[in-house]
This record gives C-alpha cells, sequence and structure tokens, in this order.
C-alpha cells in the first residue's frame, strides 16, 4: 500500500542579488532576522532548530538536519517538531536562481502525509517567505511579531 504525500510550494521574488539573499538563509544571526531560528550549523549534516512560539504556551520546536548546502544556491534540511511529531519524514529545500538584480526564491516542502498538516505549513512558510523577502529588500520591520 502506497502513502499519499503531499508537498508545499511557493516563489517569491526578492529585489536583491542572490549572494545577499543566500546570506539570510546561511548566519544563524542573519536567518533569525527573518525567523525564529535557534541553532543553524551550515553545512551538510549541521543542525537546524526553530522555536515557534504558540498562542497556548510555550514554544513549538521544529528540529532537522541540513542534508544540502551548496552556496549561494541552495539549501535544503530535514524538519519536523520535536515536541509534536508530524510522524513523516519531511524536508524543506530552498533554491535560489539569479534573475538580473533579483533574485527567485523557490521553496519546496515535501513528505507531508497529512493533508491539513501539509495546508498550515503552506500558510507558515507564506508567512515567514513573506518577512524573508522584507527583509533582503531592508524593509522590514523587526519589532514587528514574527
Amino acid at each position: 500500500m502506497t502513502t499519499k504525500t503531499f508537498v508545499v510550494e511557493r516563489e517569491i521574488r526578492i529585489q536583491a542579488p542572490r549572494e545577499r539573499v543566500f546570506g539570510l538563509l546561511s548566519s544563524r544571526e542573519d536567518f533569525a532576522r527573518w525567523m525564529p531560528v535557534e541553532i543553524l550549523e551550515p553545512r551538510v549534516g549541521g543542525n537546524i532548530e526553530f522555536h515557534f512560539e504558540r498562542e497556548s504556551g510555550g514554544d513549538l520546536i521544529a528540529v532537522g538536519e541540513i542534508t544540502t548546502y551548496d552556496p549561494p544556491s541552495r539549501i535544503a534540511f530535514s524538519w519536523d517538531f520535536k515536541n509534536d511529531p508530524l510522524d513523516a519524514r519531511t524536508e524543506v529545500t530552498i533554491d535560489l536562481i539569479p534573475e538580473g538584480k533579483a533574485t527567485l526564491v523557490r521553496l519546496k516542502h515535501i513528505g507531508f502525509v497529512d493533508e491539513e498538516e501539509a495546508d498550515k505549513h503552506a500558510q507558515g512558510w507564506e508567512h515567514w517567505l513573506g518577512r524573508l523577502k522584507a527583509c533582503g529588500e531592508g524593509t522590514l520591520d523587526e519589532k514587528a511579531d514574527g
């Protein structure tokens, strides 16, 4: 029996060079400007960990391992929740494609076995990619609620 999997795909265009955008994905300090990363070891096999505040209290902790690290064009990492597992191995791949002075950011999050969970992640990635775009273009209000 084959289990159906669901995929989240999103694209945004950032008016900034690819190297600048990749910098926002490869340094913990810069990544944390737009998404709540706590640990980032920028190398294949390195750890990555995010802490998301929940309205109900306590953080939701996403953990993973860097599976691809190819500056300045691609980063990929496994993704699951430490304190609320997805019951599936999912992976996030972020490709950066130069388009003149801009960068096309193509995100693909694969491996969901639950459509509702994939939909929740799709909404989440819309939010976080919007913040990446604003950060890359220098318009992010860093005091805004993330």
